[in-house]
């Protein structure tokens, strides 16, 4: 397959602008029923635990889909992957505003999980080959910010649509006219691109390596087991369920610790949504984008243990110091994102880096249904000083598993990349 990207940096930061709002959009269609719980809940429609199972069966479903995604977006063409998630997206959607049956609502919401399989992927995959080389670190950190935008985006709908069903009925619509946009700019963007054999440029950092042609699946096998990604799969699992744990619990966690009411709650926990970005734009600091990901993920948990030491004693604690606490835990957690990416862009060389972000993205799907679901039952049941003592584990064990790989992906890239 000829690889072909462009060389203009500002169409290439106009591909970035159409690969960020498009993914905010599909982002906020699947946040769809956790906006509209309380509206749902509240007009007796279904119960917590129903909507809840909604969101988790999608999760487990979206999970092993997106490793299917990473391979096929490496293969075949990413845009018809993105343009077939966005149609069977708005249709899924649209399928939910008609239907009453909850068991069907199930399936349609089961099956957008499955048709979604290569969007993530394949706007990892644009960013890494077909965005100018110049800028292709910078659409590898800040694409994160794009699932933030969409996920606070969802939250203010469900404010303002009163009628839970027209939630979806908006997402439909919303994904129909993503498509209508993003077919047409695409392909005008795509004339502007060059095959590699075209251009003199070259280029030294890890997320602007020109990529290589197709690495068999048996050397692919080898490669990962070799760079020791499995270790980071892991890293990025626990990551995602204490990044996600703590957004979605610290509420409930704030209230029935402090005694403070609901609104207050949900009021302190924007400013935990809200700075996420805070680590993301602290991550393009120069010397932490030339340190090697591995050791700067090592720095992150070794950051994170103590201040989850501190989490342990939430409610005897006060309540501005656990605020703080939680905030940089998030500014921390979030901006740890981006270094899995930058790990995830290192593969280019091998022609697999939609493979390697599927498979962190599975993880990371994993690690959403294990912190709203094992940890929301492990609090209701344990109490929260045993849920924080769990996360404060799984810090420390992350940790474990960084200084261990810090050594193999020191050797993995002056083998194999340098």
């Amino acid at each position: 397959m000829v690889k072909r990207s462009l060389r203009d940096n500002k169409k290439a930061l106009l591909l970035f602008a159409l690969l960020f709002i498009s993914y905010a959009l599909i982002y906020l269609t699947k946040n769809c029923f956790s906006a509209a719980m309380a509206g749902i809940v509240q007009a007796g429609i279904m119960t917590k635990s129903e909507t809840g199972l909604l969101s988790a069966m999608f999760y487990l479903i979206y999970a092993p889909f997106q490793i299917i995604g990473g391979i096929a977006a490496d293969k075949i063409s990413p845009f018809k992957l993105l343009v077939f998630g966005f149609f069977g997206a708005g249709v899924c959607n649209l399928l939910v505003f008609f239907v009453e049956s909850y068991v069907a609502i199930l399936i349609i919401w089961s099956i957008n999980a499955a048709v979604q399989f290569g969007v993530w992927p394949s706007i990892f995959k644009i960013i890494t080959t077909e965005m100018s080389p110049d800028k292709r670190s910078f659409g590898v950190c800040y694409i994160g910010l794009s699932s933030t935008l969409g996920l606070l985006i969802s939250y203010v709908s469900a404010i303002f649509i009163t009628d839970w069903k027209m939630n979806f009925l908006m997402s439909a619509i919303i994904l129909f006219a993503v498509i209508l946009i993003f077919i047409p700019c695409y392909l005008a963007l795509s004339k502007s691109m060059v095959t590699e054999e075209e251009s003199s440029n070259t280029s030294s950092n890890e997320c602007e390596a020109s990529e290589a042609p197709r690495t068999s699946s048996k050397k692919l096998a080898g490669i990962i087991f070799k760079s020791g990604i499995p270790i980071v799969m892991i890293m990025t699992m626990i990551q995602s369920m204490i990044n996600l744990g703590l957004k979605s619990l610290a509420p409930v966690m704030l209230m029935e610790t402090y005694g403070i009411s609901p609104a207050l709650a949900n009021a302190l926990n924007i400013i935990l949504v809200l700075s996420a970005p805070v680590g993301i734009f602290t991550s393009r600091i120069p010397i932490f984008r030339k340190t090697p990901p591995a050791f700067m993920l090592m720095c992150v948990f070794a950051l994170l243990s103590p201040l989850m030491l501190v989490v342990v004693f939430v409610g005897k604690v006060t309540l501005p110091l656990i605020l703080v606490v939680l905030t940089m835990v998030m500014i921390i957690a979030s901006g740890s994102s981006v270094f899995f990416f930058y790990i995830s862009s290192t593969f280019a060389k091998f022609n697999c880096t939609a493979t390697i972000s599927g498979l962190s993205n599975c993880m990371s799907a994993l690690g959403i249904v294990l912190a709203n679901y094992v940890f929301a039952s492990m609090a209701d049941k344990s109490g929260w000083t045993v849920t924080a003592i769990c996360w404060l584990a799984l810090t420390v064990l992350s940790l474990i598993f960084a200084i261990i790989c810090v050594p193999v992906w020191k050797k993995f890239v002056k083998k194999h990349i340098k």
